[in-house]
């Protein structure tokens, strides 16, 4: 994907700086992308935001299904989730929490 100097040079005409704002509509315009810009300093999510986004998940049956059917595993031997027994207890007894 790349973008010619001319188009670059008229959408950007008449003005003496281009704003970040003007690169995120020049490409979300061009390239069809929806750009949503976050500072490299602050956090992905915020502590909120995890929590929420953990009780959705986890009230997902497919989720859900796929967490019995490793714990089912385990219990006959099959490794399926991690390395870490306790891990992976840790992780059941949070999502038995969240119902």
């Amino acid at each position: 994907m790349s973008i010619s100097r001319e188009q670059l040079e008229q959408s950007f005409q008449g003005k003496p700086y281009v704003e970040l704002k003007d690169l995120v509509q020049l490409i979300e315009d061009n390239f069809g992308f929806n750009v949503m810009l976050q500072r490299k300093d602050e956090p992905a999510f915020t502590a909120e935001q995890k929590k929420r986004m953990t009780s959705v998940i986890f009230k997902d049956e497919d989720v859900l299904s796929q967490l019995r059917k490793a714990k089912h595993d385990r219990e006959n031997g099959i490794s399926t989730y991690s390395n870490s027994e306790e891990e992976f207890a840790r992780l059941l007894k949070e999502v038995q929490n969240e119902q």
